[in-house]
């Protein structure tokens, strides 16, 4: 596996856009695949990730909402 394939979950969350629980919650449920390096769980960057569209839900997705009325006005 190449290094360039791994992401950190923090590094994913910014590039996402979510929050790490997200991604945690994701990669423990197998939406997305994660392995560990160094004591570190990392993303794999694979189809999987290619795929992967966050369920947003609670505050996020207000601030989000918000976010799209104030730029519509």
């Amino acid at each position: 596996m190449d290094p360039d394939d791994l992401i950190s979950f923090s590094d994913a969350a910014r590039e996402i856009g979510c929050s790490r629980t997200t991604l945690y919650r994701a990669a423990d449920d197998g939406r997305l695949n994660d392995v560990e390096v160094g004591g570190r769980r990392m993303l794999i960057k694979d189809e999987a990730w290619d795929d992967f569209e966050p369920n947003l839900v609670g505050g996020r997705m207000r601030k989000l909402e918000q976010e799209d009325d104030d730029i519509g006005e």
